[in-house]
């Protein structure tokens, strides 16, 4: 009989439940922490690592205003502001990679006057930085609206500091660095090349392109119609007007740091890819709108700024506004008639009229200059648009030319001879001719002559008490100062003649008192004797004393006639800006 065996069982394969992942925890006090680290797939830690390596560039090679310590305490501040606030709100330890991320921000844009380049760790001006990281922390725990917060933290933190604290104690960080080269390019590779990636990362590349173009053609809209609009800088030496207003505008580093890294907040732009794309033109046109009335670099950066300020606060109406785009499409608008449409129409076509309009209100009002140093504001002529029509010029030389009406008498063709003291050589200090490369020594040496010229031209307008005579060495705040001293002395009937010897001439850039935005001033610093002779209305001398003679004056353009025609060639004395300290 055969013998049969049992066969073995067979291996039966069982899916293994999956293992669960391990998750982190810190057990303190009977209470379970979880502990969430940083991961590198963050877009955030993306951000902060394209920012870091600006910032050891602007430390290095782009002579940022910024000390290591000021850039730390807005990093260790926004950290530990949201470290705590979830340790006690989410009862988590987190890695603070939005706190981080909103003090570097803050470090980035925001500079105290007084900080220069080198001073690694200066703690100049640390409580503004520390306070403007806790205002942006705060907005976005405080102001919220639907379970989000409706604000970007630094950047509503920064409009809101350089409105109230002004020109005196903040300014944003340049629109321009340094000059293009070899160093400027890498910047925009590092710049630009992250950005976008970032952008593509996050969806935000609709965002991002949307607002760079528009802002190119609204600031060019705008430019057109009002070429007089100017900005004055303190990196360059003339107002930046028209073209190459808009080329520093459209390819500034400081705007495209706004647009690639400010700007496409996840938390704080609509969701949909149709209302990203016309939220960035919103912010472009805002931008624009605002900047028109502006003249001084400080409030053109704040006024791009405030921008998003506003479009943050109209976001949740622009996501009603696109619903039904984002949920049926374009088809949506064809479907029927919609109020909607015409009427987003409507607000398009009355902002890119207005503008022209905001751009031209900047002609209007004074030109931007340095405080006096007594602190008052100089008052500076401004002078807009191209010249008088040809028709004009024309008429006013030739009527210029012709003897006075009813004068049959020859005119004296002599003219005054003005005797001038010995002009020492003027010196230019190293930094003039980085910030003026027009200059050199010839046209130095014409400087010196004229400011020289203008105090003789002063002394004997004093001496006849002749102030139409003062009108041909001074003007604006200048002429007063002579003015008023001739009024004092026909008060009092006395004639002083005032002499001059020189010893040294030097013309330096100056740094002014509290717009420190406005351009670098330059300023021509005499010093020497000056002997004062003091007689009465008989001739008889009263007085005489010598007293060393230091000051520092600014010129402006030749003298005008009454019609606003110029009369001479010479450079005239503007404003005293002796007190001001030196430029770096």
């Amino acid at each position: 009989m055969a013998s049969s065996e049992a066969a073995p069982p067979q291996a039966v394969s069982v899916p293994k439940a999956p293992r669960p992942a391990r998750r982190r925890a810190v057990n303190i006090r009977g209470r379970e922490y979880p502990v969430v680290l940083p991961s590198l797939r963050d877009p955030r830690l993306h951000v902060a690592a394209v920012l870091l390596t600006l910032q050891v560039l602007g430390q290095t090679v782009l002579g940022f205003r910024l000390s290591i310590a000021q850039i730390l305490a807005c990093l260790i501040a926004g950290a530990l502001i949201e470290f705590v606030v979830v340790f006690f709100k989410d009862h988590a330890i987190i890695w603070p990679a939005s706190g981080l991320l909103t003090g570097n921000s803050t470090a980035f844009i925001l500079r105290v006057p007084g900080t220069l380049h080198g001073q690694w760790w200066s703690t100049h001006g640390i409580e503004i930085f520390v306070g403007v990281v806790a205002l942006g922390m705060a907005t976005k725990y405080l102001i919220r609206w639907r379970g989000r917060h409706i604000f970007n933290p630094s950047n509503v933190a920064l409009v809101a500091a350089f409105v109230i604290l002004g020109v005196q104690r903040t300014e944003p960080l340049d629109l321009w660095w340094i000059p293009m080269g070899p160093w400027m390019i890498v910047t925009y590779v590092i710049l630009v090349g992250g950005g976008l990636l970032i952008a593509w990362e996050l969806r935000m590349l609709g965002l991002v392109v949307g607002f760079m173009a528009a802002f190119a053609v609204f600031v060019a809209i705008a430019l057109y119609q009002v070429p007089d609009h100017c900005m004055v800088a303190s990196w360059h030496v003339t107002p930046m007007c028209g073209r190459e207003l808009w080329q520093i505008l459209v390819t500034s580093p400081e705007v495209l740091i706004f647009a690639l890294f400010m700007i496409p907040d996840p938390r704080t732009v609509p969701d949909g890819q149709v209302a990203r794309v016309v939220f960035g033109v919103i912010v472009a046109m805002l931008a624009v709108l605002l900047l028109g009335p502006t003249t001084l670099e400080f409030w053109t950066k704040t006024a791009i700024l405030a921008s998003l300020v506003i479009a943050c606060a109209l976001r949740f109406a622009l996501v009603a506004l696109l619903e039904p785009i984002q949920t049926k499409g374009l088809r949506w608008m064809f479907d029927g008639f919609h109020w909607r449409v015409p009427a987003a129409y409507l607000v398009a076509l009355l902002c890119i009229a207005l503008l022209p309009v905001a751009a031209d209100l900047s002609t209007r009002s004074p030109q931007p200059f340095a405080e006096l140093p007594d602190g008052s504001t100089p008052k500076i002529t401004l002078t807009a648009g191209n010249g008088p029509a040809t028709a004009v010029w024309v008429s006013n030389t030739a009527g210029a030319a012709l003897p006075p009406a009813g004068d049959t008498a020859p005119a004296s063709a002599s003219a005054r001879v003005w005797l001038l003291p010995a002009i020492p050589k003027m010196s230019i200090a190293s930094n003039v001719a980085s910030f003026d490369p027009s200059m050199n020594s010839k046209l130095a040496a014409q400087m010196a002559h004229d400011v020289v010229l203008d105090l003789v031209i002063e002394s004997e307008a004093r001496r006849s008490h002749d102030l139409k005579l003062a009108q041909l060495g001074a003007s604006d705040d200048a002429l007063k100062e002579f003015t008023d001293v001739i009024k004092t002395d026909i008060a009092a009937k006395q004639f002083v003649q005032k002499t001059y010897k020189f010893d040294s001439l030097s013309l330096q850039l100056f740094l002014p008192r509290f717009a420190s935005q406005a351009p670098r001033l330059e300023g021509i610093t005499l010093r020497g004797t000056a002997t004062l002779t003091t007689r009465n209305a008989s001739g008889n001398v009263l007085s005489t004393s010598t007293t060393t003679y230091a000051k520092t004056w600014g010129l402006g353009c030749c003298p005008l006639d009454t019609t606003g025609e110029p009369v001479g060639d010479n450079q005239v004395i503007q404003v005293d800006y002796t007190g001001l300290a030196p430029a770096p």
